[in-house]
């Protein structure tokens, strides 16, 4: 399943004596100052009701641990970190949040390997699509096992088995609190400068929280996909990634919010010089958005990002996006079209003096317009961040 939704911000600094970044226990502990100019996503000259501030100020500082531990044809690997988050003017949204990520990747022989993983992560619900103008925290669970079995390194056996539970604090229709089993097979093909093909088949068995007649959200759906990938290096400067795929779902109760489509991309990446580099990507996605007047959203997006090395530690990049939303299918009452239209673009620096310091800056712009009431926002944000291992 793809959310249209996502999680970001997050950097680590400290002040105590640094270690070597390949150490198999480490510290971490950072900061990340952001300031919105727009924080709740309104349109032009609406302000959010109650005591809420439109523009505002976050500090999100954390603290964690870091192991990493190499055991013959064993890998393990435990990042764990507790993250404070609080806001200037709006500190009724101030939450903390434990995240982990653990895996063991586990080896039988060279040719028969694989991936035991469970992550946890928690974090705000964006407010791009959430309009409750209180907090609504996300809690993500994940596990996962997988295997790769392939005796002479060129035909590849994949399979694997998942969970994963996502769980919201607030009740937010479109992207309702759910949970899925799945599982999945395939095949791969290696070549020898390491481009590959690779084709799997999944499926997910989904619940959900009821909301009854009234939303037409039932207790859960069924998901079948297949997917083709590959990762080709057209040159020593030059590789591409894309992939192919199509998604069908299917609801317990309502079939109303069925729904069928293609989704995949395209990724180009172009080392131009030694200091140079320019990615080129284009990519749909389709996911389930369960609204009044729409079942689930497509997303086409081309996105360009050139960065250049000014120096061994310092790098400087932009970046500029347009994506096209379509709101289909009907909900609790017929669809009207909505069609999104989204643009955003900035610029951001990475200072990294030493493998266990880094400080960063971003300063970026986004806006939306849509032929949905009250739906068009426009945004500044601003944010500095530093990254100290020890």
């Amino acid at each position: 399943m793809m959310m249209g939704t996502a999680i970001i911000y997050s950097a680590t600094y400290t002040s105590t004596a640094l270690a070597d970044k390949d150490d198999t226990f480490n510290f971490t502990a950072g900061t990340l100052y952001m300031y919105d100019t727009n924080l709740f996503r309104a349109p032009a000259g609406a302000n959010p009701p109650f005591d809420a501030e439109r523009s505002d100020s976050m500090w999100k500082t954390n603290v964690g641990i870091s192991i990493d531990k190499d055991y013959s044809l064993q890998k393990f690997k435990f990042d764990y970190w507790h993250e404070e988050t609080k806001f200037n003017n709006n500190d009724f949204l101030d939450f903390n949040g434990n995240n982990y990520n653990a895996a063991w990747l586990w080896a039988v022989t060279p040719g028969l390997k694989g991936t035991l993983s469970s992550k946890r992560t928690v974090d705000l619900v964006p407010f791009i699509d959430f309009q409750g103008f209180t907090r609504n925290v996300r809690t993500t669970k994940f596990q996962n096992f997988d295997f790769d079995y392939s005796p002479h390194n060129k035909w590849h056996l994949l399979g694997g088995v998942s969970k994963l539970d996502v769980e919201n604090s607030q009740v937010f229709i479109q992207e309702q609190s759910f949970k899925f089993d799945g599982v999945e097979a395939g095949v791969k093909y290696t070549f020898p400068s390491e481009s590959f093909f690779k084709f799997m088949v999944r499926r997910r068995d989904g619940e959900q929280v009821p909301l009854g007649n009234a939303f037409l959200v039932s207790d859960g759906f069924k998901e079948d996909e297949q997917e083709l990938s590959m990762f080709w290096l057209v040159s020593g400067k030059s590789r591409i990634i894309s992939n192919l795929g199509h998604l069908k779902r299917e609801d317990n109760d309502y079939s109303v919010r069925d729904f069928s489509g293609w989704f995949g991309g395209i990724n180009y990446a172009w080392d131009i010089t030694g200091k140079l580099n320019l990615t080129v990507d284009l990519s749909r996605r389709i996911a389930a958005f369960q609204d009044f007047t729409s079942s689930y959203t497509t997303i086409d997006t081309i996105a360009v990002k050139p960065t250049w090395a000014v120096t061994s530690k310092i790098k400087v990049s932009a970046n500029a996006q347009y994506g096209h939303r379509k709101f289909l299918n009907d909900g609790v009452q017929q669809n009207f079209g909505r069609n999104d239209d989204m643009v955003s673009y900035g610029v951001s620096a990475d200072w990294t003096p030493r493998d266990t310091m880094k400080f960063g800056l971003n300063l970026r712009h986004e806006e939306r317009d849509s032929n949905a009431v009250n739906r068009d926002y426009s945004a500044d944000i601003a944010s500095i961040n530093g990254q100290l291992t020890f």
